[in-house]
């Protein structure tokens, strides 16, 4: 990971509690009341700052200029915004978009989502999502791994119709077959049955975007189950943006 966030606005009740939660998921996070607290922090530190908070309630006459001259002070320019606090509707969503904030964490939001958002801001402009052969997003859903005769528990981090990450304390080993029973978003529960192909797990080579857990590539998996998964992936994909 390696950047930190800024969270402007910091002292109203909301923006504290999302600043806690950023450390609870591992995050560096930075907390200023005012731009101008963010300016003077960025102008000293500018090159350790990845992504900004905004408040949809930030007072700036001109919110764009505002964050235009935050980004300035930023190597290279590489700073992205997301979206923080109670949601603001439609027309607060559209002053936040226009002003170049281009992803939501509005509450309520769930750690599993929280994290997966601060990632693709962090990412930048890097093609993540372009090397992977679906469309992947968040999830927080209860799964139950079966391997080798056991069973554990597990939550779903994130999935997709090729593959899921199992936020789980002790992971299946690389390359072994597993069988996950998941509750597709509350509605009947699916299996699907693939190959664990990473871990992460506490130590040197430990992933700190990532939860504790592995990452399975499903094999065989029914066309039905497929499609409910491309399905729950592209509609969720698409509500995670301003």
């Amino acid at each position: 990971m390696g950047r930190d966030i800024l969270v402007l606005g910091a002292n109203a009740p909301e923006m504290q509690l999302l600043h806690a939660r950023l450390g609870r998921v591992g995050y560096r996070a930075i907390p200023a009341k005012t731009p101008d607290h963010a300016h003077s922090f960025l102008r000293v530190a500018g090159a350790r700052v990845g992504a900004v908070v905004v408040p949809a309630d930030l007072p700036a006459l001109n919110l764009r200029a505002a964050l235009e001259a935050l980004r300035a002070l930023v190597p290279g320019g590489a700073l992205a915004f997301l979206g923080g606090g109670p949601d603001p509707g439609p027309e607060g969503r559209r002053r936040l978009r226009d002003a170049g904030v281009v992803l939501p964490i509005f509450d309520p939001v769930d750690l599993h989502t929280l994290r997966f958002q601060l990632n693709r801001a962090l990412a930048g402009d890097r093609p993540l999502r372009g090397r992977r052969r679906t469309v992947r997003a968040p999830a927080d859903w209860r799964a139950v791994v079966r391997a080798h005769g056991r069973e554990k528990e597990g939550r779903i981090y994130t999935v997709s119709a090729s593959g899921a990450f199992v936020a789980i304390q002790q992971p299946s080993l690389v390359r072994s077959l597993v069988t996950l029973r998941l509750s597709l978003s509350g509605r009947t529960a699916v299996t699907a049955s693939g190959r664990v192909v990473m871990t992460n797990v506490p130590g040197n080579l430990q992933k700190q975007n990532l939860p504790y857990g592995m990452g399975v590539r499903f094999e065989d998996l029914s066309e039905s189950v497929a499609v409910s998964l491309l399905v729950y992936a592209q509609e969720r994909f698409r509500a995670l943006a301003m």
